[in-house]
Order: structure tokens, then C-alpha cells, then sequence
């Protein structure tokens, strides 16, 4: 395998061993951050936890391409946005919002995009596609509702995708840098295997939408999860190795389109 450019070095994050199962990541030159040790981070995150990964990426330098591992961790975007220097807007592929209000002000995997409309002054607005209309959230005060544009799972399925991108183009008229996150469960079953309920997305209508969006925006970060974790329980299924390498098809598919298609800025905006 020839080498790959180091602007794309990768950061893979190691809460749960799901990224080591996938033996092809391992040719991009890549570096790991060990989160595995850290206590009270699976689904939701006490904020002394959420301070330690957000120190550990900080030492060791994260990429502007994370792999997350499974969903649970998904609010690791949180801190990953906040690496972002200037102005810019978040594009979400995801079959739930993310947008819940939890109790006790901890962050989840199902919050972490309101915390960051909340907390985070750079972040303009949020674009996410895939949701499930039931995976809606309904209590959003207006200052964010109008800040959010979500294209449904249905409408992805009504409208031609180019109208989509026209859309989204709509919405951030403005914008010119944008952050891109991916959660494989906006994906159907049979293309990338989830520990969520999952879209009816298909890969080639991710890798469309995406080729269109990076036409007119400039990509500053980008983030993937959704792995499948193995375990005791299912180590000796024969499902479980194939939900592996379904996960690890999508990922080389995405890896090659950053590859071919994001080129890094002339000036890093990322801290």
C-alpha cells in the first residue's frame, strides 16, 4: 500500500477495542490516544472524565480525522469542535439528534450537539441528516431550534439528493468552514452494523452528499463512530465478525474519500 499523505494522519481512540478488531486501519499512518482506563465515559460522562480525554487530546495532538470508536462515545465531537479556531457550522450524519437535555447537566452521546449549540461560540449551526422522525427532539428553545436544520431519514428517501445539498446550501449561505461527524447507524444494517437503531441510509448515498458538500465548503475536522464492540458474549458468534468487517468496508470507503477529496487548509484551524 503506497503511503498516505501525513496532513491525513488519523487519530484512532481506544475506549473499547472495537478500532483494533479492524486490522486494515492499521495501514494509514495513524497514532492512538488510550481512553480505555478512563472511568464513568460509556454513554454518558462525568464531567472530572470528560475533562481527562479532552487533556489527553490535547497532549497528544489530535487529528483533524478521529476515529471514535462505538456510539456511545460519540460526545467526544464535543471537545473535538472546540479544537476549532474561528466560525463554523456542524454537519451531522446521524439517526437520532443527539440534542436531548439530560438530567444532572452530564454530557451524552444523546446531548453532546446541544451542549455544543450551548457552550460553544464558534459553532453557527448545525446540519443533520438521516434522523428518524421518532429520534426527534421536541423541547429545543427557539434561539436553538432556529440554529438547527434536520433532513429527515423520510425526506432522504421523497426528494432527489441533489435537492438535499441545495438545501444545505441554503441553510449556511454564509457559512465557509464546516466540521463533518458520522455516526454508521444512519446507515442500514446490512451496509454497517450498530449497537443503535439504524437509518435506511445506503453508503453511496452517504459518499454522494458528501462529495457534494466538500465542493462548496472547506472541511476542517471530520469524525466516524458507530464501531461494534466485541466481547465475551458475542466473540464467538459468527455475526459478530462479519458486523466487524462491515464496519471496517464503511471505514475504508470514507478513509479513501478523505484521501481523494478533503485537502488540508493552507493554515490549520484546528488549536
Amino acid at each position: 500500500m503506497k503511503q498516505k499523505d501525513k496532513s491525513h494522519r488519523i487519530t484512532y481512540l481506544n475506549f473499547d477495542n472495537s478500532l483494533k478488531e479492524q486490522t486494515f486501519l492499521q495501514y494509514y499512518p495513524h497514532h492512538w490516544i488510550c481512553c480505555s482506563n478512563i472511568p464513568h465515559t460509556n454513554g454518558f460522562c462525568e464531567t472530572e472524565s470528560l475533562n481527562e480525554i479532552r487533556k489527553r487530546l490535547q497532549v497528544k495532538q489530535v487529528s483533524p480525522l478521529v476515529l471514535i470508536g462505538n456510539g456511545n462515545f460519540h460526545y467526544v465531537t464535543y471537545l473535538l469542535l472546540e479544537r476549532v479556531k474561528g466560525p463554523f457550522s456542524l454537519i451531522l450524519f446521524d439517526h437520532h439528534d443527539d440534542m436531548k437535555k439530560d438530567d444532572f447537566s452530564l454530557i451524552s452521546c444523546g446531548s453532546w450537539v446541544r451542549y455544543a449549540l450551548e457552550r460553544n461560540a464558534n459553532l453557527n449551526k448545525v446540519v443533520i441528516i438521516g434522523v428518524n422522525e421518532e429520534n426527534q427532539t421536541c423541547d429545543l428553545p427557539n434561539e436553538l431550534h432556529k440554529r438547527v436544520l434536520t433532513i429527515t431519514e423520510q425526506k432522504i428517501k421523497d426528494i432527489h439528493l441533489q435537492d438535499i445539498v441545495h438545501e444545505l446550501r441554503q441553510f449556511l449561505p454564509e457559512e465557509k468552514n464546516i466540521y463533518i461527524s458520522i455516526d454508521k447507524d444512519v446507515l442500514y444494517k446490512r451496509e454497517a452494523y450498530t449497537n443503535w437503531d439504524q437509518g435506511s441510509m445506503t453508503l453511496v448515498q452517504l459518499l454522494f452528499l458528501l462529495e457534494n458538500i466538500v465542493r462548496h465548503f472547506q472541511v476542517v475536522g471530520m469524525d466516524i463512530c458507530g464501531e461494534y464492540v466485541v466481547n465475551h458474549q458475542n466473540e464467538f458468534e459468527r455475526a459478530t465478525w462479519e458486523y466487524v468487517k462491515m464496519n471496517e468496508i464503511v471505514n475504508r470507503a470514507l478513509l479513501k474519500f478523505v484521501e481523494e477529496y478533503i485537502s488540508p487548509p493552507e493554515e490549520s484551524l484546528l488549536a
